[in-house]
């Protein structure tokens, strides 16, 4: 071989020997969306003040769509990225939703993608309280209700008996509507109320309507409430009364209700997670209003009035066990702790959960997804995000379990992220 050859060849081989450490070294693309409730807290690489931005590219290179819990459980269920946008590529890797998977669609999971994706894992992300914002409502004069707004020391209560008449469309004056702490209406002027709801697949209206479900009558509701994420299905022909206006995601629900606001006369009530309501419920969030006015809910079963807060969120789930056999725990379902009526706390409060898989085709996603997963549930620098957004970390004894069961193998059940038996041949 002649000399200039032989240069040429080590030259080339060079180049390869590079791009092959080039390709070892780039940061896989993690992708995955849903909740809206949740998407300014978990944002998107170069976000201050998200965990993906925290994370940064290092491992992964995270992005996340906000779309929906029903579109995210959807784009999940059948690795379909189309759900997050009609040009989203590639695989879909994780979801986070606020409403629990059915045991259907469990079911039909575990028959199909599983047996070549292998096992999906759904464990509770954050708890978050639901909220209930009043705009150009009847004025504050309690001494007793808790703060729930930006320089009101004080709040305007709600009941069961309320939160069912002005969700079903029974109530739709504010001249109906039952002060709890005086028994009487909130005003004998009448004041037209706007009901603002999710028109998209929400996990929001599933936490919401699971209350609902629990509390609502023929006596103070015109319908018979479901536990599902969409709110207009609830009555006839999939049309809510003439007195509700429809928007999507909680950015659009936000956006409607700071437009009744701006007017000043249009009365109204929506219900949306903290993170889009105001900077005393949710001081770090960038979707927070600095003064959206929100109401402070009665819970039936102790009679106390609570503040749509972390905390109270946090007492309403406190009462749920996390799974502690092997059999309780590779059920799926086992992991959303259940407050539809709380014996204490918040009333309407839940968990956001996130879908992920037992097993990924590539090490890298393995690690990235692990790595993140184990700083969301045990960094104190992502827990001060997830409390700046007006949400709480998991309770201590679903954090336990979680890392013994899926960011480890301590428990020995093999649902750990990425165990080499269960996952032989498999991963999406």
């Amino acid at each position: 071989m002649k000399s200039s050859q032989r240069k040429i060849c080590q030259i080339l081989a060079l180049v390869v020997s590079g791009m092959g450490a080039s390709v070892a070294m780039a940061s896989p693309l993690v992708q995955g969306g849903g909740s809206s409730l949740v998407a300014p807290t978990i944002g998107n690489p170069g976000l201050a003040g998200t965990e993906i931005g925290a994370f940064g590219t290092t491992e992964g290179t995270f992005t996340y769509y906000s779309v929906g819990s029903g579109a995210g459980q959807n784009a999940f269920l059948n690795n379909q990225p189309t759900y997050f946008g009609a040009s989203v590529t590639g695989t879909v890797d994780f979801a986070n939703s606020d409403a629990a998977l059915t045991t259907t669609q469990i079911t039909a999971y575990k028959s199909g993608l599983a047996t070549v994706d292998g096992p999906l894992i759904q464990i509770p992300y954050i708890v978050t309280p639901i909220t209930v914002p009043v705009v150009n409502g009847p004025a504050v004069t309690s001494t007793t209700t808790p703060q729930t707004t930006p320089g009101q020391a004080h709040s305007i209560a709600l009941n069961d008996d309320d939160l069912c008449g002005i969700f079903s469309g029974k109530i739709t004056d504010w001249n109906a509507v039952v002060n709890p702490e005086t028994h009487s209406v909130y005003t004998t002027t009448s004041t037209p109320i706007k009901v603002v709801y999710r028109t998209d697949g929400s996990g929001t209206t599933e936490l919401l309507t699971r209350h609902l479900h629990a509390v609502c009558t023929t006596s103070n509701s015109n319908v018979t409430f479901a536990d599902g994420l969409t709110f207009a299905s609830n009555f006839p022909n999939n049309t809510p009364p003439s007195n509700f206006v429809g928007a999507a995601g909680s950015g659009g629900i936000r956006s409607a209700l700071l437009s009744y606001q701006t007017s000043g006369t249009q009365a109204a009530v929506a219900y949306l997670s903290p993170d889009y309501t105001n900077t005393f419920l949710a001081p770090s969030s960038s979707s927070a209003s600095p003064a959206l006015a929100v109401a402070s809910l009665v819970n039936a079963t102790n009679g106390t009035y609570y503040a749509p807060t972390a905390a109270n969120a946090t007492l309403a789930v406190s009462g749920s066990a996390a799974p502690n056999t092997p059999a309780k725990a590779s059920n799926q379902a086992n992991w959303v702790p259940n407050s539809g009526t709380p014996a204490s706390g918040y009333p309407v409060s839940g968990t956001s959960e996130i879908l992920v898989s037992q097993c990924y085709a590539t090490s890298g996603v393995t690690t990235a997804v692990h790595d993140f997963l184990s700083n969301h549930y045990t960094s104190a620098s992502f827990a001060s995000i997830v409390h700046g957004n007006g949400f709480d970390t998991v309770p201590s004894n679903f954090l336990t379990a979680i890392q013994a069961d899926f960011l480890s193998n301590t428990s020995g059940y093999n649902l750990d992220i990425g165990n080499a038996t269960v996952c032989a041949g498999k991963g999406r």
